[in-house]
């Protein structure tokens, strides 16, 4: 307990400045906004009012973010209950945005902290402070939308002049040695560089040339296709300068004349028309690029692989894998497998969800019946566009489907629809392997596999006819069948009870086929056989 029987309020003052100009003085900004706001603590002493002597000082950071190392601590504090009022200067030094500041209060009321801004007399512990504050925090935001929309006007306007206005230079000009002249002029050291980038472009015809006498004139400068082809195509080289779709006359010096300019845009133009119609039967599309991801978050971007055979690979990556190279927790997904899991688990529920007149409980029979038959004409291309977002994790794939296109296949509206079957959760196990990670569907529910059951009823029926007398020569001539063959199919008789168990009943894991089972030498301890195939 304070003075008078009053209870300790712990306050901490909350000190920020937009930009770091005069923070290396003595006496700044910040510590003029903390004298200002100590006082006032001082001043309620009274109330019960105790300073708290850690400072919480962000310099040269914007309110128009949260992402500020002091407000981080600040808030750390506040959840841990170290604070009871955070003391500003004004409100704009606390945020700028209604809607962050809409995250402070909630954060803030969770913990039964207020604030308080010095100049502006008020606080958020009683409804009238809230309300001055909305208003005030209104007019901050609208204060800073309008300053943004004049600074986008004046980068506008002045690139319609031809005005350089900051940025990466780009290379084989400086900025100009005059600071009132907002402009380029050409760095006599590197313009030839742009020249023979130009030259090497038309004499070649093609990026990855091009690249690789970049490497062999400059092998310390490692600039990649993306950065060749930018500097081709980057307009500032004829002397104009571009804002946003629009282009405009520059006040610098072009480095490549018109003409060369223009040639190279029809080569870059035919070369980009010729690549795109190449290979006009590349085989099936990424169906899911786009939406896809870990349980990082990253985005798995689709990828080919061609093996020596000229047998094509499709993959999903994990873009981390892609921009940094090896990453253990990264994802590296055979697309096919993976599509035609992720076809399967929506067409399984989706189904079994109609059947059971759980998605759409007023349908009638009838209904029932056609929406039955459009899902199962569905290919994998079809049931995967159903498809919005895809998360994976490393124990369960989690789906979520179009909720207008999953209505408009079954023909019904998207009122009548049970929303929550429309995100489906299945557990997964995941093994890794050289060709890339395997995901199998713990929940499996399959047809069996008649071909499997076809074969290894044959190879049981060969090994009977070895045992009665018959030589393999024998059979190959009675069925027609090329001795390989034989010794290869025959190995399906000797499967362990529990494998052969599993492939009757269609509870198998869906790679489990004839070639993956004949492609091995079969162990003949049954365990080992179990291990090598269900595990």
């Amino acid at each position: 307990m304070s003075v008078l029987g009053k209870p300790v309020v712990r306050a901490a003052v909350y000190t920020r400045k937009s930009s770091d100009e005069g923070l290396d003085q003595e006496f700044n900004s910040l510590d003029a906004q903390y004298e200002a706001c100590s006082a006032y603590i001082a001043s309620q002493r009274h109330e019960g009012w105790k300073m708290v002597r850690k400072r919480f000082d962000d310099g040269g950071i914007s309110g128009g973010t949260l992402e500020r190392p002091a407000l981080k601590a600040l808030l750390s504090d506040v959840e841990s209950g170290l604070i009871d009022m955070i003391v500003v200067y004004k409100i704009d030094r606390l945020t700028r945005s209604l809607s962050d500041f809409a995250k402070l209060i909630d954060c803030l009321d969770a913990k039964g902290c207020s604030f308080v801004s010095v100049t502006q007399s008020f606080n958020t512990s009683s409804s009238m402070g809230r309300l001055t504050l909305n208003v005030l925090l209104s007019f901050a935001q609208f204060e800073r939308e309008v300053t943004a929309e004049r600074i986008r006007d004046k980068i506008a306007a002045s690139k319609k002049k031809g005005m350089w206005m900051g940025g990466m230079v780009p290379w084989g000009y400086k900025v100009h040695s005059d600071p009132k002249i907002q402009s380029l002029e050409i760095c006599e050291e590197r313009s030839s560089d742009i020249w023979h980038v130009y030259d090497l472009y038309e004499q070649l015809g093609c990026l990855s040339k091009v690249k690789r006498a970049v490497d062999k004139l400059w092998p310390d400068r490692n600039w990649s296709r993306g950065r060749i082809h930018n500097i081709l195509i980057n307009p500032i080289y004829i002397g104009k300068i571009r804002h946003k779709r629009d282009v405009y006359e520059g006040l610098h010096a072009a480095i490549i004349d018109h003409e060369q300019f223009d040639r190279v845009q029809e080569q870059l133009q035919k070369r980009s028309v010729i690549k795109r119609g190449k290979h006009p039967s590349r085989g099936p599309s990424a169906f899911l690029v786009g939406k896809i991801y870990d349980e990082t978050g990253d985005r798995l971007t689709p990828s080919r692989s061609k093996k020596s055979s000229g047998r094509v690979i499709r993959y999903y990556y994990s873009n981390r894998l892609i921009s940094g190279g090896t990453d253990p927790t990264g994802w590296r997904l055979r697309a096919d497998m993976l599509e035609g899991l992720l076809s399967e688990i929506v067409g399984q529920r989706l189904t079994e969800a109609l059947n059971q007149f759980r998605l759409a409980p007023q349908m009638k029979p009838h209904e029932l019946k056609e929406a039955n038959d459009r899902l199962a004409a569905l290919d994998i291309k079809g049931t995967l566009d159903l498809i919005t977002r895809v998360d994976l994790r490393e124990i369960a794939v989690q789906i979520e489907l179009d909720i207008d296109k999953v209505a408009a296949l079954i023909k019904t509206e998207i009122s009548k629809l049970d929303l929550e079957l429309l995100r489906i959760e299945e557990p997964v196990t995941l093994r890794k392997h050289t060709n890339g990670t395997k995901l199998t569907w713990v929940g499996y529910k399959g047809e069996p596999n008649h071909t499997l059951i076809r074969a290894i009823v044959t190879a049981q029926a060969w090994v009977e006819e070895i045992k009665a007398g018959q030589s393999v020569s024998d059979i190959m001539q009675a069925h027609n069948i090329p001795e390989g063959m034989i010794w290869k199919r025959i190995r399906l008789a000797f499967l362990s009870p529990k494998i052969l168990q599993v492939i009757v009943d269609g509870t198998s894991n869906r790679d489990l086929t004839i070639k993956m089972l004949t492609r091995h030498d079969l162990p003949l301890d049954w365990s080992d056989q179990q291990a090598l195939f269900l595990s």
